[in-house]
């Protein structure tokens, strides 16, 4: 279980009356990286806002980027929950965080970068290897038929359930394992 003062945080985020709020989840998932990469450590959470200009109009690509010194080791993206069953919306936040980590692999000192793209407290982990093997696998869309290349399946965790917290907390563990081995 997540500790109180974390846990609290995400209850607040998901009270009645602020679903009007932009950046409601922001402060929970701060509070949850800062407790996981402490700030009495060599890591450092680096909230990251970009406007995004697009043929579609402009979006905004929100991550909060883990960073060793100066070197990112997990990058997650935060979108608000409401516009999860939006079909583009999931396929926009797909290819942005593809992107993200793809800009991030070179200064990654792992043999992997991992991330997370949040929709609220659903959650799809990805992970980019040095030799460019990204996971979940890209689902091209075709050009003459309309698909749904990023399903609703793939957000197959939730932050707030014992599978969620196990699964970012292992692999938290890998990448502070991997760092701790790093030279310095």
């Amino acid at each position: 279980m997540w500790p109180e003062k974390v846990q609290r945080q995400f209850d607040i985020a998901q009270a009645a009356g602020n679903d009007a709020l932009e950046n409601v989840m922001h402060a929970p998932y701060n509070k949850l990286l800062n407790t996981l990469f402490p700030v009495d450590t060599d890591f450092t959470v680096i909230p990251n806002f970009q406007e995004i200009n697009s043929t579609k109009g402009v979006d905004h690509l929100v991550t909060f980027e883990i960073f060793l010194e100066n070197r990112p080791d997990f990058v997650l993206q935060l979108k608000r929950e409401k516009e999860f069953s939006v079909r583009s919306k999931r396929t926009v936040a797909d290819d942005q965080l593809r992107g993200r980590l793809g800009d991030l692999i070179d200064a990654c000192p792992l043999p992997v970068l991992h991330g997370v793209s949040a929709f609220g407290a659903k959650l799809c982990f990805y992970s980019l290897t040095q030799a460019g093997l990204i996971s979940p696998e890209s689902i091209p869309a075709p050009t003459q038929y309309v698909i749904d290349t990023a399903p609703v399946d793939r957000w197959n965790y939730n932050i707030l359930t014992a599978e969620g917290e196990a699964e970012l907390r292992r692999i938290v563990q890998v990448i502070t394992t991997e760092c701790a081995q790093l030279p310095r």
